[in-house]
């Protein structure tokens, strides 16, 4: 009878062994190479199983009942590369870094971002990327042969004075024809010509009623919406510095002249020819230049 009861005690322990080197917890947090912030709802899976989780708010994953020939856990999420990475004990750090071929253009509409396979209405949108690439020093002239059905009319050359943008032609006649402004989700009523192109981050030209409507009657002539740039935690302060020169010169050179006391003996001899011309001699020519000339010197 002991020795029985020795017997299935052993056995015993030997399942609990068995099962606890069959079953294993791994656990980890998943964050973006971009920011380095938590990433929520990334889809973390053993690979070669249906065992997995997605992260919670904190960007934290916890997986239980590993079997322990598992090696490898493959995290995923929508925009980001798929990441695979070796099963390790303790809490395991993933970054995933982004995928721009995946990612389909985005477009920032009154109510957030939307993708713009799926978006309905009119809009252009324009990146930080063609704005760097034009020296401008105003907003509105990044806007300029970018986006289709935007005229926009040069001012009249005065600094810091914006050009005239219209959507879609005129709205009113008597009302102003100029589009509503909205900069980073707030209806923006300063002058455009206040904001540093520098600081844009990309800009989104609504057009039609349905992707104006969330701004009612004010939003009749089209709606602006102005992105600006974020700080990103790179780790460190960074300074950039843009320095644009040009250089200008006339196309022809210009004519010779002359100072104060050649100028009048030149201005005799021309009102002398010109009477010498008009069939005068050369005696009377030059008396009336004379008087001429001294008619209109005041001293």
């Amino acid at each position: 009878m002991k020795e029985r009861l020795l017997m299935l005690l052993a056995c015993f322990f030997l399942s609990v062994g068995i099962v606890c080197a069959q079953t294993s917890t791994v656990s980890g947090i998943v964050v973006s190479e971009d920011d380095n912030e938590p990433i929520i709802g990334a889809s973390v899976l053993v690979k070669g199983t249906t065992i997995g989780t997605v992260t919670g708010m904190d960007g934290q994953y916890r997986i239980e009942g590993v079997p322990a020939g598992a090696k490898t856990l493959v995290i995923s999420y929508v925009g980001m590369k798929t990441h695979e990475m070796p099963i390790k004990s303790g809490m395991q750090k993933v970054v995933l870094h982004s995928n721009s071929e995946m990612i389909d253009e985005v477009v920032v509409v009154a109510y957030g971002t939307q993708k713009k396979s799926s978006f309905t209405g009119a809009a252009s949108t324009l990146g930080s990327q063609s704005i760097e690439k034009r020296a401008i020093t105003n907003v509105t002239a990044a806007l300029e042969g970018n986006a289709s059905g935007v005229q926009v009319t040069a001012a009249t050359g005065q600094p810091g004075e914006s050009s005239s943008v219209r959507i879609r032609g005129f709205g009113s006649v008597n009302a102003s024809n100029a589009p509503l402004y909205v900069v980073d989700g707030t209806i923006y009523n300063g002058s455009i010509g206040d904001i540093n192109p520098a600081d844009i981050e990309s800009m989104t030209v609504l057009k039609d009623a349905a992707s104006t409507s969330l701004y009612g009657s004010s939003a009749g002539n089209g709606v602006i919406l102005i992105t600006t740039k974020k700080g990103k935690g790179t780790g460190g302060t960074g300074v950039s510095l843009t320095i644009n020169q040009g250089w200008s010169k006339r196309a022809y050179n210009d004519y010779k002249k002359v100072g104060i006391y050649d100028y009048y003996p030149l201005q005799w001899e021309m009102l002398k020819n010109s009477y010498i011309s008009s069939g005068k001699d050369a005696a009377t020519a030059a008396s009336l230049a004379s008087a001429e000339i001294g008619g209109g010197i005041k001293v």
